[in-house]
């Protein structure tokens, strides 16, 4: 069976599970008012109103439900024998009412308008059982094998180019006091300069816990080395991701053009707002290793009985987590369902081996990392415990059914991975396949499982950069698919088609904006990054730092310095604890770093109760809004006593 056959079938499976999905939300809507409410976070200028109105629990019992049941009805429809394959544009058209249903839906005026679009969306998924169109023969792909050439240094200048700055200095200033670098990088490795402290146990690292471990390293000398080191880092991690994915896309759908198009688009479409790289947790610096680990995964499909690149990958799963827990378990989760179907499901000898590695490799790096107490049940526990907590922030996100280009974040994207795992573990179990297709299915089914899991968190989300770097596993495979569907077609009209969909991308990203979150986006964010690229056409400004930074002169550092020990833990009360502390060289006595900006209260509370003295900077006696300072400040006034001032800084002890 050629594929479009197979993705027609697996499609209109797909779509029907999803058609039953969007019955039982419209059923949940009418029900929310008796549904148990769940935390809401909107402090960030969500729309609370409409957040209240669809609950958090519709919202996963859609997604949940279709996640599940979509990859099942898609590998149960292409296991069974069919005697029509389905139109892919019935499929398009179920999907689209049921966009449309669920859109209505969320307004009760129109929510019967809502169940006549759903019913209208039925009659199509029952036309489409008896559509059999008929689809060309498949073309061999065995004749298609990778090359590198010097052609390929162009589109690597050219992602060069576009994202490596003029000045690093003035991007990193530009940030001023955001704080995602310092949670992200900075503060987890300041803790390296007391030997001996474990992540989990002594403070919180909220991502990973060999971050820390590993920015020490090239972390520099002080507070500004420290900045802009984390900019560089991020950019070249997201510079390194775009290049690995530029060559798979060039594999997948055998044009350069297309392939450095995609990826340049995605580029683009990382800038938003007018500060840039400042956040690493919203680029690939969250999965520096995905392609080489799907490329292992693909590598392992084509000789499942050989165990050798499964180990790779385990390894590979075990670095994740140990980098970002929550990719790590994303790839755990797709290593495991891949050991188990590629060599014959269920296959358990596959499984036991990467599972065993993987934990078992995570365990040994931490235990040379962080010595036997990473060993315990309580280390364990800290590291996935920041999922709970920023797994649920956004849980209950208004789900946004707009009919602009962002709905395809929405929906579409979706369908495509749900159809093409259930496809590939249908591929994957018929040996008659050859090598390069079994790789090619072990890399779709892979990126699909990644894909998805990446996109849970911000579906349905305001507009954001993140959600186009968690595409880009989907996008990749929704390339593929297109390139499937579309060889055939006579090449006048594949490069008509081409040519539109570029100059269609150059305008989403001219004119991508999101009215619920109106910062600048793609090409206009771009605009104001000096790139080298851009270089010749902007006039950069000289890099400003926010005035906290000229406050941590050689006064501020050598008073720390003087009164602590090197390998003592040190508590600094500044919207710029961090700086302080690069610059004395002294590890933080507070739980989490920043401390002023710790999402949870137990972690002041921590490192209050456990201080005995504490260096004091009264410019955040000028921030009384924020709930931390004033936490601070009350612990300060109740248990510590001022001793000494020196420059900004004032050395308070515990009272007696």
């Amino acid at each position: 069976m050629d594929r479009a056959r197979e993705c027609s079938i697996a499609a209109r499976a797909v779509v029907a599970a999803l058609l039953g999905c969007a019955a039982v939300y419209l059923a949940l809507l009418l029900l929310k008012d008796h549904l148990p409410a769940f935390q809401w976070n909107f402090d960030d200028g969500f729309d609370l109103t409409a957040a209240q109105k669809n609950c958090d629990l519709c919202k996963k019992a859609f997604y949940g439900s279709f996640f599940l049941s979509a990859p099942i009805a898609a590998a149960a429809a292409l296991y069974a024998s069919h005697r029509s394959s389905g139109s892919l544009l019935l499929s398009a058209l179920t999907a689209f009412l049921v966009y449309l249903a669920i859109d209505f839906a969320n307004d009760r005026g129109n929510f019967p308008f809502a169940v006549v679009i759903l019913g209208i969306a039925a009659v199509t998924v029952e036309l489409n059982r008896r559509a059999n169109p008929s689809f060309s023969p498949a073309r061999s792909s065995a004749g298609f094998p990778f090359r590198v050439g010097l052609i390929d240094l162009l589109p690597i200048a050219l992602l060069a180019l576009l994202l490596i700055p003029s000045d690093l200095e003035r991007v990193t200033s530009v940030v001023r006091d955001e704080a995602h670098k310092v949670s992200y990088f900075i503060g987890p490795a300041l803790y390296g300069y007391a030997p001996g402290l474990v992540p989990g146990l002594d403070y919180h690292s909220h991502y990973g816990p060999a971050l820390g471990w590993f920015f020490h390293l090239i972390m520099g000398d002080g507070w500004k080395s420290a900045a802009m080191r984390v900019v560089g880092l991020n950019i070249a991690i997201t510079l390194a991701t775009y290049i690995q994915a530029y060559f798979l896309l060039t594999y997948l759908v055998r044009s350069r053009l297309a392939a450095i198009g995609i990826v340049s688009a995605l580029a683009v479409l990382a800038f938003s707002t007018a500060n840039h790289f400042y956040s690493p947790s919203a680029y690939p610096t969250r999965f520096p290793l995905l392609i080489v680990f799907v490329l292992a995964i693909g590598l392992h499909c084509v000789a499942p009985r050989r165990p050798g690149w499964l180990i790779v990958s385990a390894v590979f799963c075990a670095l994740s987590l140990l980098w970002q827990t929550e990719i790590g378990l994303f790839f755990l989760v797709t290593g495991t369902f891949v050991a188990a179907v590629a060599g014959g499901f269920p296959d358990y000898r596959n499984v036991a081996v990467f599972v065993g590695t993987s934990i078992a490799t995570a365990m040994l790096i931490c235990l040379l990392l962080f010595g036997s107490r990473a060993l315990s049940l309580t280390f364990l526990i800290e590291c996935f415990r920041p999922l709970v907590l920023y797994g649920t922030g956004w849980g209950s996100a208004p789900i946004k059914w707009f009919l602009r280009w962002s709905m395809i974040y929405n929906l579409p994207l979706q369908i495509v991975g749900c159809l093409t795992i259930g496809w590939a573990t249908i591929r994957l179990s018929r040996p008659s396949d050859s090598a390069r297709d079994r790789f090619v299915t072990g890399v779709l089914l892979a990126l699909s499982m990644i894909g998805i899991a990446l996109m849970i968190k911000w579906v349905n989300r305001t507009l954001d950069a993140v959600w186009h770097q968690n595409a880009l596993p989907l996008v990749i495979v929704a390339a593929w698919w297109a390139h499937q569907l579309t060889i055939e077609w006579r090449p006048a009209f594949r490069r008509a088609l081409g040519a539109l969909s570029a100059v269609a991308a150059v305008l989403a990203l001219l004119f991508v904006q999101d009215i619920y979150n109106p910062h600048l986006y793609g090409l206009r964010s771009y605009a104001n990054y000096p790139s080298l690229l851009n270089w010749p056409f902007v006039a950069t400004t000289p890099a400003t730092w926010q005035e906290d930074f000229g406050r941590i002169t050689e006064t501020e550092t050598k008073f720390i310095q003087d009164n602590t020990k090197s390998d003592e833990r040190v508590l600094v009360i500044a919207m710029m604890d961090w700086a302080y502390l690069a610059q004395a060289h002294r590890a933080p006595q507070a739980y989490f770093m920043p401390l002023l900006v710790a999402f949870d209260a137990q972690f002041m509370d921590r490192t209050m109760s456990n201080a005995n003295r504490l260096f004091y900077d009264d410019i955040v006696a000028r921030r009384p809004d924020n709930p931390r300072i004033r936490e601070a400040m009350a612990w300060i006034k109740r248990d510590f006593v001022a001793v000494e001032t020196r420059g900004n800084l004032t050395l308070y002890e515990r009272r007696k």
